[in-house]
């Protein structure tokens, strides 16, 4: 086992962290505490940046958010616009009317301190940032810690996540890594989902109608489904946004798929994922190896818009004095 760290760029503080082994490699850079790589016997399983490319323009011109640590709050808010105990908060609007992903100064622009804790076959990156109410118009300056511990032993990611704020706010963080078990340029139509796809249905808006969710596998009457039976279902939902890019009600706290080789299983605590399989591509690498149904997420997190759906009773809602904290990991495995 061992780790390594590239400066990428010494004037902006971004660095490059690579934990190996001759089995698997990850790595991470603190420019939106990113997952940029992931290698299981030499094969990437994730979407980012070839060796040859420059990381951090690569990530500056992505409008995809590989990899990215996504916040103060992943996903749309509605109209860019909620009331929090009373008073009404205005949001900067980047997704047309909508506020997207905490807006275009969130946790995906940040450049954080950090350290590293080495304890044999687990590493762990431990990030530290600051938001400030005047960069992102949420209430309350909120404290940041996310933690990135990879256990190369069980080839397992687990990011941790804790905050607390000034102020009564919103936070819901999430990881906005894009998967693919086949080789990174092919689609994953062949991949197998073994949970029950429960989800929330979207307006045109892309924002959650209610909380009356649809069972994709009880449309099609099939217990196990494959991203190309979701493709080529016909359902109203999956053509009019071209896939999948909804809220997933989580039967439990494990959600998997796979392809014939390789399995990943996402374990966490939260009760929902975002389910969104690249469905539209308008910006590409130089190579061009970012392809429609080229990857698929799995962001475990509150329902998107649950400050509008839920009200004072939304998961989002941060009190002032209290410490979130939340972990969600990702294991790949070989099939047998």
């Amino acid at each position: 086992m061992a780790f390594n760290i590239e400066i990428l760029d010494e004037d902006k503080n971004i660095d490059l962290i690579t934990i190996y082994d001759e089995n698997s490699e990850i790595k991470f850079t603190n420019f939106g505490m990113r997952i940029v790589d992931w290698k299981v016997h030499n094969r990437s399983v994730i979407l980012g940046p070839n060796e040859n490319e420059d990381v951090i323009q690569y990530y500056e011109e992505n409008p995809y958010f590989f990899g990215a640590t996504v916040g103060r709050y992943g996903g749309r808010i509605e109209n860019a616009t909620f009331e929090l105990n009373g008073q009404t908060y205005k949001l900067e609007q980047n997704d047309a009317q909508h506020n997207l992903h905490g807006g275009s100064n969130g946790l995906h622009t940040s450049v954080s301190d950090y350290e590293i804790i080495n304890e044999d076959e687990v590493v762990t990156v431990i990030y530290t940032v600051d938001m400030q109410s005047d960069d992102d118009y949420f209430p309350g300056d909120i404290q940041i810690k996310v933690s990135h511990r990879y256990d190369l032993t069980q080839m397992m990611w687990t990011i941790h996540y804790e905050a607390t704020s000034t102020e009564d706010t919103l936070f819901n963080p999430m990881n906005h890594v894009y998967f693919n078990l086949n080789r990174t340029n092919e689609t994953i139509e062949n991949h197998t989902i073994h949970n029950q796809i429960e989800f929330y249905p979207l307006k045109e808006n892309q924002i959650v109608k209610s909380l009356n969710t649809v069972n994709i596998n009880d449309e099609l009457n099939k217990e196990i489904l494959t991203f190309k039976d979701i493709f080529d279902s016909g359902l109203e939902q999956i053509e009019q946004f071209n896939g999948i890019d909804h809220p997933v009600k989580l039967e439990n706290t494990s959600f998997n798929i796979s392809n014939d080789e390789l399995e990943i299983e996402m374990q966490t605590d939260q009760d929902h994922v975002v389910l969104f399989t690249l469905n539209d591509v308008d910006w590409n690498d130089e190579a061009n190896t970012i392809h429609e149904h080229g990857g698929f997420t799995l962001e475990a997190q509150a329902i998107p818009d649950d400050i509008h759906l839920l009200g004072d009773k939304a998961p989002s809602i941060l009190r002032s004095g209290k410490t979130y904290s939340s972990e969600t990991s990702y294991q790949i495995k070989r099939k047998k």
